[in-house]
């Protein structure tokens, strides 16, 4: 095994392989050790070395156990690029390109993991067709069969299965096999990437249907590293001679690089065949190499957008323009910019209104360019202090947050995004934290120094609210909108949001429009849900007309005139409803209730009669 390891696949994920980090050396692992498992000791070792893959904390590495469907596609994402920093603008184009395709697959606690099934699409280890009937209905959580492994083996290879030798394949239980898997199976093994597993009678099987496992995605992964022997280069074109098949361009390194494109190249822009002629100066470009020769080169079209950041040296104010010249962070040259107009430009000082005119040489500025033309300059001091609350983080690259500070003498509130620097210190509540850690509704103070967020302090603030539930959107950032007292408030919800069902562990696919809940917060972002009914209930909702403490029911009328009757559940004789003040969130007592009353109940049917196991109470109206 080559000691080399390719950048297109670095450490895979928590989530994909739900691996646990140990610091035990792979040959200690042991249930690794036992003769049944000499045929991936080696695999097992290498991977584990590499840091690819890791044992559990108890010492075992459970090579037998089963992956999934989903971590197997991410894992295969990761190995066809993903993980590697030199795909960032791909990544981005392709997780705004699918966007609308995988927004439409219940992903479930994956939702998080778009932009990698996104880079899948874009990298064509599945149609988008393919990826929605492969993910489709929770099937995600199904056992990876070694069919689908070939399937996706070969796409992330670029095989052309089309030229496969079906005939050649001599797996006793090749009629198992199904007839769509049949060309990728004949291309992996006849690539030495997959073989059969041989059975007691001594005859060999594919075995199609059988879940691969820990140990032989082990063997797998070594194996296409060993074979793609891959290196990836990104960069900004300067020049695509067609002609001569030349590709120059200036790479992250800010190296000039020059190579000759062959024939057989994969041309891609913006993820569609090409011609290295199409591909246009400025264009952001990753040149994949196996070995010394070019294999693929995949360009996106100039970016409208810019940002750029420097020292002033130069201003000019006219009729119908103003111009600008600065000195830039990034290279070191000078470079002017103009407006479209003489006003059609924003201008900031700190984040704060200001005009052109304050703008003096030797000021550090923040200009934000469309078609190169300018749309905003914020003058940044050395080192400036912002404080408010958290509206919202984006963990692109770069990062950014989007902070809403009032202003103290008019209570004015402005809503401001800061490009956040990627060695930024962090701490929330005293811990040293990541960004991904902050919250929305988190109290922060930025420092923010030329231009970007050095260091954020974030305090949270612990809430409850308490309401039925009017929508839920998930999504990569899912919401749920809650209507208490006549109004209705949404709230983001964090990745690690706690859902407690009917006294049970659940999660957002049990919650039901209409049922109450009870929301832990911190800022304004949902930590925890508390619906204290089952998934199954109902909900009942009207105002109060008349109560019987005795026989425990209430009269009320709902919204389209009609009068309900709502009996209390009762444990031991004693009422045993869960009461609730829809102002405060305390309990309260069931002989409290009073005529005028708004009240959502919810329960279930029982011998005809409407048994509440919820009732929150909103007070009437003066």
């Amino acid at each position: 095994m080559k000691k080399k390891f390719l950048s297109v696949i670095l450490t895979l994920g928590l989530i994909v392989m739900s691996f646990v980090p140990c610091a035990i050396a792979a040959t200690t692992f042991s249930d690794v050790l036992s003769p049944d498992h000499d045929w991936a000791s080696k695999q097992i070792k290498e991977m584990t070395d590499l840091g690819i893959i890791k044992g559990y904390t108890d010492g075992t590495f459970r090579p037998d156990k089963s992956i999934s469907k989903i971590e197997a596609l991410l894992l295969f994402s990761r190995a066809a690029g993903y993980s590697n920093d030199e795909y960032a603008a791909i990544k981005d184009f392709a997780a705004s390109k699918y966007e609308a395709v995988i927004s439409s697959i219940n992903l479930g606690n994956y939702s998080s993991f778009s932009p990698e099934l996104a880079f899948a699409l874009y990298k064509n280890i599945l149609g988008d067709d393919e990826l929605v009937r492969y993910l489709d209905e929770k099937a995600y959580s199904e056992d990876f069969p070694r069919s689908d492994a070939a399937i996706l083996l070969a796409n992330l290879m670029g095989a052309d299965v089309k030229k496969a030798n079906t005939s050649s394949l001599k797996f006793a239980d090749v009629k198992d096999i199904p007839e769509k898997a049949l060309p990728y199976v004949a291309y992996v093994v006849e690539e030495g990437l997959m073989n059969g597993v041989e059975q007691k009678d001594g005859t060999v099987n594919f075995d199609a249907d059988k879940p691969l496992s820990r140990a032989q995605v082990s063997v797998l992964l070594y194996r296409i590293i060993d074979k793609l022997d891959m290196s990836v280069e990104s960069g900004i074109v300067t020049k695509a001679d067609a002609d001569n098949g030349i590709l120059e361009f200036t790479n992250s390194d800010k190296k000039e690089k020059s190579y000759v494109v062959p024939e057989s190249a994969n041309i891609l822009i913006d993820g569609a065949a090409a011609k290295l002629g199409d591909i246009s100066k400025e264009s952001k470009v990753v040149v994949v190499r196996h070995g010394r020769d070019i294999f693929s080169v995949e360009a996106l079209s100039p970016s409208s957008n810019e940002t750029v950041k420097g020292t002033v040296t130069a201003t000019a104010s006219k009729a119908t323009y103003v111009k600008l010249t600065l000195k830039l962070d990034s290279t070191g040259e000078e470079k002017t910019y103009y407006s479209k107009s003489a006003d059609d430009f924003e201008v900031t000082n700190n984040g704060v209104a200001d005009k052109f005119s304050s703008i003096k040489l030797n000021d550090y500025v923040v200009v934000k360019l469309l078609d190169s033309a300018i749309v905003s300059i914020d003058k940044q001091t050395s080192e400036a202090t912002v404080q408010g609350v958290v509206e919202d983080i984006a963990l692109d690259d770069p990062m950014t947050i989007t902070v809403v500070t009032t202003d103290e003498t008019t209570d004015k509130e402005t809503s401001s995004e800061y490009t956040v620097d990627e060695d930024v210190s962090v701490r929330r509540d005293g811990e040293r934290v990541t960004m991904r850690e902050l919250l929305i509704g988190d109290k922060v103070v930025l420092t923010v120094t030329k231009g970007a967020v050095s260091k954020i302090v974030a305090t949270s603030s612990k809430s409850t609210v308490t309401g039925s539930i009017s929508s839920i959107t998930i999504s990569s950032q899912s919401k749920i909108a809650l209507t208490s007292n006549g109004k209705t408030t949404e709230y983001p919800i964090s990745m690690g949001t706690e859902y407690v069902v009917g006294g049970n562990k659940g999660s957002i696919y049990d919650l039901r429009l209409g049922n109450v809940v009870t929301l832990s917060l911190s800022g304004s972002t949902v930590t925890k849900v508390d619906q204290t009914t089952s998934a199954s209930a109902t909900t009942k909702s009207g105002t109060i007309e008349s109560s019987n403490t005795s026989y425990g029911y209430i009269n009320i009328t709902t919204s389209d005139g009609s009068s309900e009757q709502i009996f209390a559940s009762k444990s031991g004789g004693s009422i045993s409803s869960k009461i609730i003040d829809g102002e405060t969130g305390k309990d309260i007592l069931f002989k409290n209730l009073k005529k005028g009353d708004f009240i959502i109940a919810t329960g279930a049917y029982s011998d005809g009669a409407f048994i509440a196991k919820t009732i929150v109470v909103t007070p009437a109206a003066e």
